[in-house]
């Protein structure tokens, strides 16, 4: 069975709204299912080593219990993961505004200068 592991040091940024894939909600209905019948298996035992009063209300858990197991088991699990906070990127430092001049060159200042 895989496990998931949580980190809560860590900002996760989610990319998707998907849910939880099958194989996590399948592990999840045999844990529920193994400990019902795990409680079952209680219940013949109490049933066996009780006095007659309680000996057949185990005797009914026991008989009972694996429909209830079934049902609760398979039942579809209706907690949703709620979508993510939309991503907002931080504020970059925008860049000065330099004003530059440009300044044609002039043609007659170049033949002032050979002179």
């Amino acid at each position: 069975m895989s496990r998931r592991r949580e980190r809560t040091a860590e900002t996760v940024v989610s990319v998707t709204s998907a849910q939880p894939g099958r194989s996590e909600d399948l592990d999840s209905r045999i844990v529920r299912y193994a400990w019902m019948m795990s409680i079952r298996i209680v219940c013949f035992v109490l049933a066996v080593v009780t006095p007659s009063p309680w000996r057949w209300m185990f005797v009914v858990a026991a008989v009972f219990l694996p429909y209830f197991a079934v049902v609760l088991a398979n039942a579809h699990r209706t907690t949703k993961v709620s979508g993510a906070d939309p991503f907002v990127a931080p504020e970059r430092p925008a860049l000065e505004a330099h004003h530059v001049v440009i300044t044609p060159p002039n043609p007659d200042r170049e033949n002032d200068t050979e002179k």
